[in-house]
């Protein structure tokens, strides 16, 4: 696990305020590699090492040259070392071949590194025993062929010197691993983080109103973009590749390949005895490690089930963690001890109180990275992780979206009769429908209704809007000041194979959106924070693939919830963990809030970008009982964040 750092000069050879870029973006990102680093610089270009640059390196070795041909494009690539693989400095990156014509960058894993290796059959000696030099050597022999055959999460730069200077920057099929990108007309910068971008001073710190409305309007900052102007994300599944022939954006795998059903003639007995099999395969190659390993033990269906197959895999107890709360109905803590208990973990507890999350807020909200209304649970597990000695953990993420654990997947195929009778209407028709299922919604006090305006949408986005936004756009466009012709569209995903179910469409927006856009990129920035890594077995990709490609009927059963996944665990899965109503890792903000709203009003309206009135509306919708936590907790997310970013003071979190 790494943070990667980088400038592509477009126009020549770096300067050395290049180099000093990059190193203010490597510092940024100690926290994504405490352990080593490495610079790779054209081998004309040794003089420019700033002088307390030099007087930093641990040995000559740090700093790596490529054969520069005096013409053309030149790189400065900087990473920052988590060392979980071969844990020497025979793998330090940026690492290179032995003619210096290729070099790579990398951040993740590459679990099947050791089968790549032998598919390689590559007689010359390996320099290092981790997954980089495969990946290296992977590029050199098959190119962009590597990538489908890597099982994994990974972020790439791989720099091609000679004979035409190229960059090629990579994500995995999920967007696990981050990486961003600026271009401009003599330089691409490129870094693991938005804020390290920031500081390589190099990008202006300009907020985009229109990914400010898009994150108001689902709770995470679309997976493609940043809130950052002009600052970009790699595609998920993706390589973008800059040479002479400009930047150019092209797919090596998309997921909607696997929504057609293409297993539909498995029998039941077939399908869950192939995937108990491929949860077994992504299970075991997520425990390749060099260092401590544990587990993140909600007490939920996901993680016991990773904790009943790595149990089987691996011969020593595993460590596992939970956390609890003094808050009934918000602990999940006694369906983890059972499991535990019943796989002999060596299992940790922290018990969390408002003071312990209030007092930690400002360095949550600096860790982010960019607004989310989630990603604390994450921080503060990880930070236990931590404290027991582990570098890598495993978690549950993933396991909703693939098994169709979410009520809104499991409902799709009910509402396709509705909304075909809905969108059936005329416009008029349809917007008085749903003034009037609004005003019902009103009378009887549900929160939540206001979004019934996405109604209005006839298409699966604006269905799968309703379970997923936070506000409407009438209420963003408020929040943002009355700003007109905001595009909030983000969430459209046109398929390229024609019409789908509405399941298929609601499991390819939770992909693209909720999973990369929330989950994977809180669990990355969080996990991170505090140097941990942070593994997502359920999205290995053979099984994501398998199991999308099956049936619904085998995904979706009235009353039992993943049956599919618990067929497959079967006995191995105790009833008690999956037979009782779905919870969800979340901490009890609810009353927390309600305890601290008018301190915490304040403090969503000191230096924020957005409308004082409307904040205090939501804010007091929140005190009366009308709309969730997650609404005016965004707008303080919002304030806190783009604050520590720019390093400008903040309005303090008392305790009292």
């Amino acid at each position: 696990m790494c943070g990667i750092a980088g400038i592509f000069r477009l126009t020549g050879l770096p300067t050395p305020d290049d180099v000093a870029a990059v190193f203010r973006m490597m510092d940024a990102q100690v926290h994504r590699g405490p352990d080593d680093w490495g610079l790779l610089l054209p081998d004309v270009n040794l003089g420019a090492i700033p002088a307390d640059v030099l007087q930093r390196a641990g040995d000559r070795d740090q700093f790596r040259a490529y054969p520069y041909s005096g013409r053309g494009p030149g790189m400065v690539l900087g990473v920052r070392r988590l060392s979980i693989l071969d844990r020497g400095s025979r793998a330090r990156m940026p690492m290179g071949t032995r003619d210096g014509r290729l070099w790579i960058a990398h951040n993740g894993e590459a679990y099947n590194y050791r089968e790549l290796r032998d598919e390689l059959a590559d007689t010359r000696a390996y320099r290092s025993e981790g997954d980089s030099e495969a990946l290296l050597r992977g590029w050199e022999a098959w190119g962009e062929g590597l990538l489908p055959r890597v099982r994994g999460m990974f972020a790439l730069a791989m720099f091609e010197a000679w004979p035409s200077a190229r960059l090629s920057l990579v994500r995995d099929r999920f967007g696990i691993k981050p990486l961003y990108y600026h271009c401009t007309e003599d330089r691409v910068v490129f870094a693991s983080e938005v804020r390290a971008l920031l500081e390589s001073r190099l990008v202006p710190e300009r907020i985009d109103p229109v990914v400010l409305a898009r994150f108001l309007q689902m709770g995470s900052v679309p997976s493609l973009e940043s809130t950052v102007k002009d600052v970009r994300a790699v595609p998920a599944g993706h390589v973008v590749s800059i040479g002479s022939a400009g930047l150019v954006s092209r797919p090596y795998w998309e997921l909607s390949t696997y929504l057609d059903g293409a297993s539909a003639g498995q029998s039941v007995d077939a399908a869950v005895a192939t995937t108990r099999a491929v949860l077994e395969s992504a299970m075991a190659l997520h425990l390749v490690s060099d260092v401590p390993l544990g587990l993140f033990l909600s007490g939920g269906i996901d993680s016991a089930a990773i904790a009943a197959l790595v149990a089987r895999a691996r011969p020593e107890p595993l460590v596992t963690l939970s956390i609890g709360f003094d808050e009934p109905g918000y602990s999940e803590t006694r369906y983890a001890r059972l499991i535990a208990e019943r796989y002999g973990t060596d299992h940790r507890e922290v018990q969390l109180g408002s003071i312990d999350v209030f007092t930690e807020l400002p360095n949550v909200f600096a860790a982010m990275d960019e607004p989310t209304v989630d990603g604390v649970n994450t921080y503060f597990i990880a930070r236990a992780a931590r404290k027991a000695g582990l570098t890598v953990a495993l978690s549950g993420i993933g396991g909703d979206e693939v098994f169709l654990g979410y009520r809104h997947l499991q409902a799709a195929r009910a509402l396709e009769v509705p909304r075909a009778v809905l969108g059936a209407l005329p416009a008029w028709a349809r917007r008085a429908s749903v003034t009037a299922l609004r005003g019902a919604g009103a009378l009887s006090r549900r929160k939540g209704v206001s979004k019934l305006a996405y109604l209005e949408d006839p298409s699966p986005e604006g269905a799968y809007r309703v379970f997923r936004a936070l506000f409407t756009g009438a209420q963003v466009r408020e929040l943002l000041g009355g700003q007109a012709g905001l595009d909030l569209e983000e969430v459209r995903r046109e398929s390229p194979h024609g019409p789908r179910s509405l399941t298929q469409q609601f499991t390819a927006l939770e992909f693209g959106s909720y999973l990369q856009g929330q989950l994977l990129r809180d669990a990355d920035v969080m996990g991170m924070a505090h140097s941990v890594e942070i593994r997502v077995p359920y999205l290995d990709h053979r099984l994501v693939e398998h199991v999308l490609a099956l049936p619904l009927a085998l995904k979706v059963a009235h009353g039992e919830p993943k049956p599919l996944l618990t067929r497959a665990l079967g006995d191995d899965l105790p009833r008690e963990v999956w037979d009782r109503p779905k919870m969800g890792f979340t901490f009890p903000f609810d009353p927390w809030m309600r305890r601290r709203a008018a301190e915490l009003t304040a403090v969503s309206l000191d230096r924020t970008p957005l409308a004082p009135g409307p904040v205090r509306a939501v804010w007091r919708a929140f005190e009366a009982g009308r709309v969730h936590w997650s609404r005016p907790w965004a707008l303080l997310a919002i304030a806190q964040v783009l604050a520590a970013r720019r390093r400008a003071p903040r309005a303090p979190i008392s305790l009292n």
